[in-house]
């Protein structure tokens, strides 16, 4: 494949690896998958922060080739979508105001000196990844479109999402390295968008994305977000916990897959008849574990759920579950229980189109999302450079005298122009874009 235009490259940046895509942006709006593949990273990332920049750097870049493989395209990989998911991450709500005539027209610029205000109460050792206005009071009355009134006095408030600098210093490390540049999309967004429905946002709903070493938490409210955290902690604390039964990695790893379940076995007839009279002594032992993990990790999150400051019973669409640990056996059914809201199992296969043969699951939600969302193309076709040829000179051949080669330029190689590197996504538009028609519903 030649054509490389309306090409979107997302990686999610997971501490069991990197999993990456390659899709197409179709004229009808939809996105046509291309490529996944994944590289482990257990040791260029920890709890979801890149660690090592030298073995990051060198799995992207095994990555991108298998990709493009994959994919039999010849080109170049100029930017990529990465998918940030450290453990420092969390929200900040933030306001800030304005007094203005009462005869002048607000608008997009008075949003956005809002925005920058508001900014300047988040501390200088925190980055911003994204930023979500909540609401405004317009002479002391809620609005929900303030654009085009003429107020004596305005207040907004706004929800930032932000996180460590080293988050972004380590990742800009990596990048450099390789002469790509990237867009940063806050993780949980993105396995929010291959997983939910624009009526889901807008009634109320949580995901929750299961890493390896950390638990993504978004909320959605009236189609904004609410709230967003990452926990850090995950799948990988319930293989740590196995190990401490004598248990090697793979082992723990193997078995919390094979025979591993959130449902304690002394409940599990209730769901699935005689499902405990199979299980050894160590079996029991073992199920102990990974039920008191889970447990601590459910009571953690819906914690922040609670934090987010809205009703649990006001998320009607209760809580979506993404990520490699989602799958654990039980796990809907147990956070059910703790919290009372319905869970479902996300299914990223509902938002992409996808070639003959290839399958996604709840563990690439995240990447597929980061394909959704992304918006500038991402590849480049690679410039053929015709061969050098050699010029012989014509001159005339006197008796002992052949004809001979002019001698060879040798060429300086220059070295490449470093592209800049662009750590905030811009993914979700204007501030102004991203007010409009989002209050449509009844406020909180």
């Amino acid at each position: 494949m030649s054509e490389v235009t309306d090409l979107i490259v997302g990686i999610d940046f997971g501490s069991s690896g990197l999993v990456g895509g390659i899709a197409r942006r179709e004229a009808s709006g939809k996105t046509t998958l291309l490529a996944l593949s994944q590289v482990p990273g257990y040791v260029g990332i920890r709890r979801g922060a890149v660690h090592n920049v030298e073995v990051t750097g060198k799995n992207i870049q095994a990555l991108l080739k298998q990709l493009l493989d994959q994919a039999k395209l010849d080109a170049a990989v100029v930017n990529v979508y990465v998918g940030i998911n450290g453990y420092t991450i969390h929200s900040i709500e933030a306001k800030s105001n304005m007094t203005m005539s009462g005869d002048e027209r607000l608008n997009e610029s008075h949003l956005e000196e809002l925005n920058d205000d508001a900014q300047l109460m988040i501390s200088e050792d925190l980055c911003t990844i994204d930023v979500f206005p909540q609401d405004f009071l317009v002479d002391g009355k809620s609005d929900t479109n303030p654009v085009g009134t003429m107020p004596g006095f305005v207040e907004a408030r706004f929800k930032f999402v932000v996180g460590q600098s080293f988050l972004f210093k380590n990742l800009d490390a990596c990048f450099e390295s390789l002469n790509l540049e990237y867009e940063l999309v806050l993780g949980s967004l993105a396995s929010a968008e291959a997983v939910l429905k624009l009526e889901e946002k807008t009634k109320g709903v949580v995901v929750v994305d299961f890493g390896s070493e950390t638990t993504s938490i978004i909320v959605f409210k009236n189609n904004i977000v609410r709230y967003a955290v990452v926990l850090p902690f995950g799948g990988n604390n319930i293989n740590k916990d196995l190990q401490q039964l004598n248990l090697e990695v793979q082992e723990a790893e193997r078995l919390k897959i094979e025979k591993g379940s959130a449902i304690h076995y002394n409940e599990q007839d209730d769901v699935q008849e005689d499902a405990s009279e199979s299980y050894t002594a160590f079996d029991k032992e073992a199920n102990e574990v990974i039920v008191a993990r889970i447990e601590e990790i459910i009571e953690n999150l819906y914690a922040q759920i609670r934090y987010a400051g809205i009703e649990p019973q006001r998320l009607t669409e209760g809580i979506v579950i993404t990520g490699g640990a989602s799958q654990l056996t039980g796990m809907s059914t147990v956070i059910t229980k703790k919290t009372g809201m319905s869970v479902r199992i996300g299914d990223p296969s509902q938002s992409i189109i996808l070639p003959a043969g290839m399958v996604v699951g709840p563990e690439d939600a995240q990447c597929i999302g980061l394909l959704l969302l992304g918006n500038k193309d991402c590849l480049e076709a690679k410039t053929k450079v015709a061969p050098h040829k050699d010029t012989v000179v014509s001159e005339p051949v006197l008796d002992g005298f052949e004809s001979k080669k002019e001698p060879e330029i040798k060429k300086i190689k220059k070295e490449p122009v470093t592209k800049p590197i662009k750590r905030r996504s811009n993914i979700m538009g204007s501030l102004l874009i991203k007010m409009k028609g989002i209050f449509d519903d009844e406020d909180i």
